[in-house]
């Protein structure tokens, strides 16, 4: 590397350092300074106030010692002719012409009788009521001022003996105000405050007119400062109660600060909680140094810029040439490697990087190629599409390092099964492709029969034996098509339809196919358009309790009412749906649909009883499904105990573990489920007694012959005997003969659901059968 460009590469290194220090230095400074400025404004707040508390409390204690000396006050002490109004009106001379609002004063005699009866703790007048700072200043009389808390929320008290002309105490004048002036002259310096007092202080502090309590403490004036008050409901109240200097409230813009006023026991009976908006602090001096200590940062990095430049520019020359020398070495290198990645572009670009077989691109070509021969020669040509059955269970059950290893051995054998002019193609994750020139029908079969024999041998990789299979489709030229696409894809329709055949085998294509194909592309966009339009509907066929013959629950069953097709019912589109995945939407359009049929319903006073909703494998095993379902209980504010949710007994039994928690939670929102076609699905009672489900569904193939088939009457008793074991309901389906439901009845199973009672009703007509049987 370049010494010149070495170093600007090492100054441009020192210079970001220099630059993340400075941004750190900067930030901290900037930090300290608004916190230094924060800290003088909070004691500032804090001085105000206590100079505020301080005259106030001065200003008191002289308005209680001028009345103390007062002969009108002497006379009322010694007549024993008290007069509140006396009093009150000098309280309103105060607030007129002075700046002591809300002062209220108090006289009490040497027999400790009281204009107010302050002076007990208003249980009586003997002498064990009396308060204990009343009874110290009877015993002992002096000056004494104090801040106490009362019904008068937090106030001013000032406490001063009266003597008589011959200096005998003849009783006390006691003089309290409230804080709330403190609070009004605060504002005129831009605070705002409240006034926060311990409910534990004072037990007697158990109402107020105008203030509001919250836990364990008492706000005296929450509706002078509204905007605060609902900060601090917010918050928890000991976030303001434990500060010590100040807090920053940058969501709400304020900086708080606490005085605290201390009781008898030094102990915080009272706190002012001042507030101060930060858009009216002035720091604009913090951000002046900020901006001054910026321009010196600009200025520095300027010149280092400068100088890094200068030295790169001296070097430049001399790294050109050395540069250009290495260039020339490398091109002459680079041009020889450029040739081999060439080759070996080329070669990756037709063939699998995995397996080494040709991939679609040159099995494409090849078979453009065997056309023009095969049309030519006036020969036929086969293409064989192969597709791995069950691969995806290989990956998920061993993991892809074993379905690696697994494809490329099966690429070895389908290697060996051809001859040599025929081409192995592999065109996808487990698919294949043949393509066998100059052949026919029964060289077709014996190449296919030659595959599956090979196949039956089971593969053993990385120390896992796994067997496995292929559904093979197969198109010939020049019946089936002309060109390499429509033969590759009637090929690939042909596959399908041995898929759907059982899998293990091979179907080859005909006309036959392509209207298969087309119709179940129609029947696709037709559901997609029909849950967009709304075209699906609920039937509702009755539970009945056969001994009182009153509806126990609904099962909801889908219809289609098709826009040319008529009335539609499950088996018609249902397979197909599960089939591409539409199944998980059209149970959601189920789901929202009868719930707020329910809810009608519910509300209108039909008697529904449980309204059961079927939930396919898809949409029970998708991650929204139960966040959908919370939030479809609360939009629609169902009662869950009218709603029940049936899952088939076989989906349940494919993962066990997962459904017990997927139903918990289901279960959790009140919701009940029920196990459909119970007895199909060759349950486990070791998981059946963990399941949180509370009914089992008899399905209709073992109540089809009852009573009659002795093995059917038999598998129903056991099913009816389970659940009540295990505390479950039964229901049997199907129902449809008197002697059905007189065995099931006497079995114990009391719900019954089939067309001996109702079939499957539209909403209207279930909406007559309901009032019929409430």
């Amino acid at each position: 590397m370049n010494r010149g460009f070495r170093v600007f590469l090492v100054g441009f290194i020192l210079l970001a350092i220099i630059f993340s220090f400075s941004y750190i230095y900067t930030t901290q400074r900037v930090d300290d300074l608004k916190a230094k400025k924060y800290l003088e404004i909070s004691k500032e707040m804090r001085n105000d106030l206590e100079l505020l508390i301080r005259e106030k409390s001065e200003a008191v204690l002289l308005v209680c010692l001028t009345l103390s000396e007062d002969k009108i006050v002497k006379k009322i002490i010694r007549t024993k002719q008290y007069s509140k109004l006396a009093l009150n009106n000098l309280s309103s001379l105060l607030q007129k012409y002075t700046s002591l609002d809300n002062v209220w004063f108090q006289i009490i005699d040497d027999n400790g009788v009281s204009v107010y009866r302050s002076w007990t703790s208003q249980k009586g007048d003997n002498v064990a009521s009396i308060r204990l700072d009343v009874a110290k200043m009877i015993r002992l009389p002096k000056v004494m001022s104090k801040i106490s808390v009362g019904k008068f929320d937090l106030t001013f008290k000032s406490m001063v003996p009266i003597y008589d002309k011959y200096n005998r105490f003849i009783g006390i004048i006691e003089t309290l105000a409230k804080f709330n002036s403190l609070v009004t002259k605060l504002e005129s310096k831009g605070y705002e405050t409240l006034i926060v007092v311990d409910k534990q202080y004072k037990k007697q502090l158990t109402h107020s007119i105008s203030g509001i309590f919250i836990n364990d403490y008492y706000i005296a004036n929450p509706h002078s400062n509204e905007h605060i008050f609902n900060i601090l409901k917010k918050r928890n109240i000991n976030y303001f109660t434990d500060i010590d200097d100040y807090k920053i409230d940058e969501q709400n813009g304020y900086l708080f600060t606490v005085f605290k006023v201390d009781g008898i026991n030094n102990r915080p009976m009272a706190y002012f909680i001042i507030s101060k908006p930060l858009s009216e602090i002035d720091i604009s001096e913090i951000y002046q140094t900020r901006d001054n200590i910026i321009k010196t940062l600009v200025l520095i990095f300027f010149f280092l810029l400068l100088f890094l430049y200068i030295i790169y520019n001296v070097n430049y020359k001399r790294f050109i040439q050395q540069q250009n020398e290495i260039l020339e070495y490398a091109v002459e290198e680079k041009t020889e490697e450029l040739q081999k990645q060439s080759k070996k572009m080329k070669y990756l670009a037709h063939h699998d990087a995995l397996t080494a077989l040709p991939n679609k691109n040159l099995f494409l070509d090849r078979l453009k190629q065997g056309i023009k021969h095969a049309k030519r020669e006036h020969q036929s040509l086969a293409v064989l599409f192969l597709d791995l059955d069950r691969f995806k269970e290989v990956n998920d059950t061993y993991g892809h390092d074993v379905g690696d290893e697994l494809l490329k051995s099966i690429a070895i054998r389908l290697l060996a099964c051809v001859r040599e002019d025929d081409t192995v193609a592999r065109i996808g994750g487990d698919e294949f492709t043949v393509l066998l020139p100059n052949t026919n029908q029964v060289s077709v079969i014996k190449v296919i029969e030659k595959i599956f024999d090979v196949m039956r041998k089971p593969f053993l990789l990385l120390g896992v034996e796994i067997h496995t299979t292929f559904s093979v489709g197969v198109s010939v030229y020049k019946q089936d098509g002309e060109n390499p696409d429509i033969l590759l894809r009637n090929a690939d329709t042909a596959m399908y339809k041995a898929k759907d055949s059982g899998k293990n085998t091979y179907q080859f294509y005909n006309e036959k196919m392509t209207e298969l194909v087309r119709k179940r592309l129609e029947l696709d966009a037709d559901i997609r358009n029909g849950l967009r339009k709304g075209e699906f509907e609920a039937y509702y066929q009755p539970k009945i309790d056969a001994t009182t013959l009153r509806i126990v629950g609904l099962e909801a069953l889908i219809r289609w009412k098709h826009p040319t097709k008529g009335l539609l019912y499950p088996i018609e589109f249902i397979p197909f749906a599960e089939e591409i995945g539409l199944i998980v939407e059209i149970d959601r359009y189920m789901l929202e649909h009868c719930v707020k049929q329910l809810v009608e319903w519910r509300a209108v006073g039909y008697n529904t009883g449980k309204l059961s909703i079927n939930i396919s494998t898809k949409k029970l095993e998708s991650e929204d499904f139960r966040s959908e379902l919370y939030q479809l209980v609360e939009k629609s504010r169902v009662d869950t105990k009218f709603l029940e949710l049936e899952i088939l007994e076989s989906q349940i039994m494919k993962d066990p573990e997962r459904s017990i928690d997927i139903l918990r939670s289901i279960r959790s929102l009140g919701i009940s489920i029920a196990i459909d076609d119970f007895g199909t699905g060759y349950s486990s009672l070791s998981y059946l007694k963990k399941l949180p489900v509370s009914q089992l569904k008899i399905d209709r193939s073992f109540v089809m012959e009852i009573p009659e088939d002795e093995d059917d009457a038999a598998i129903v008793k056991t099913i009816i005997d389970l659940a009540r074991n295990l505390e479950l309901e039964t229901i049997a389906e199907g129902v449809e003969t008197e002697g059905q439901v007189e065995f099931l009845v006497q079995a114990g199973c009391h719900n019954i659901q089939g067309f001996y009672y109702s079939k499957a009703l539209s909403k209207v007509d279930c909406e007559a059968f309901m009032k019929k049987y409430s």
